[in-house]
């Protein structure tokens, strides 16, 4: 699942909570902006960081335990008339 543009709630692990304690305040669970993904983790923003801060965090995967995204399904295709020649 593709969670770039969602905002996601993370529960963090216990070496998460270490890692992160002197970075993000906050408790085993953080609720982010995910920016970005790749092989390290989730780059991720959070609100709670300052209302014009543009600085993003890299929340690596095993920092995290599990993981909440509200789940939008896609909408359904319009239905458009047959292609081809018409009699």
């Amino acid at each position: 699942m593709d969670l770039r543009g969602k905002f996601v709630r993370f529960w963090l692990s216990p070496d998460g909570e270490v890692a992160l304690k002197d970075v993000i305040r906050t408790d085993r669970e953080l609720e982010a902006l995910v920016v970005e993904e790749d092989n390290l983790g989730f780059w991720i923003w959070v609100p709670e960081a300052g209302k014009g801060s543009r600085e993003v965090t890299l929340l690596k995967r095993e920092y995290f335990a599990a993981v909440s995204v509200v789940y939008e399904p896609p909408e359904a295709a319009k239905e458009r008339p047959p292609a081809g020649f018409r009699a």
